[in-house]
């Protein structure tokens, strides 16, 4: 008689823990992609980075941005983990430029990539030539940045690529 309630108990603990487990993992979000950004401080760590890019042949996203600003903080957290914009992201060599700071280096990348506002999304193709009649200034909803992403100036093809430098 004790070996029945022995595996009744048994039984019950068993479909008690699979219920369990199956709740958790119906109920449990799938876990965010976090992209990762390097940071570039300098002119020249730009640079660097831009031929690093080139010799990979990865277009280049570099993000503009000052820790008081609203909208940069709202491209952080809205628009750049949105599931419609990372897989259009993972193909960038992604930089960001922290200029919160005011300092030389701050002004003087800002002066040399023509910045004047944030957040400013500056773009570079996978041959490095800028793209600044792609450029962003401001905050950009994640549908719409993941539709900027996909544009064919940014990832041409061998006979576009030809047409677009040679105007």
């Amino acid at each position: 008689m004790a070996n029945i309630k022995t595996k009744h108990v048994l039984v019950i603990l068993i479909i008690t823990a699979i219920t369990i487990v199956s709740g958790y993992l119906l109920n449990s979000k799938p876990t965010p992609v976090i992209l990762t950004f390097t940071t570039v401080n300098s002119i020249s760590e730009l640079k660097q980075a831009l031929k690093v890019a080139t010799q990979q042949q990865r277009p280049v996203l570099l993000d503009v941005y000052a820790e008081w600003c609203s909208p940069c903080i709202a491209l952080t957290q809205q628009t750049f983990p949105a599931a419609n914009v990372i897989p259009h992201l993972k193909k960038f060599t992604r930089l960001k430029a922290n200029v919160t700071a005011n300092t030389r280096a701050d002004i003087a990348l800002m002066h040399h990539l023509n910045v004047i506002g944030f957040p400013s999304l500056l773009f570079w193709d996978t041959q490095g030539n800028p793209l600044p009649q792609v450029k962003i200034n401001g905050f950009i909803n994640a549908d719409s940045f993941s539709r900027h992403l996909q544009q064919a100036i940014i990832f041409p093809t061998p006979s576009s690529a030809s047409q677009n430098y040679a105007q």
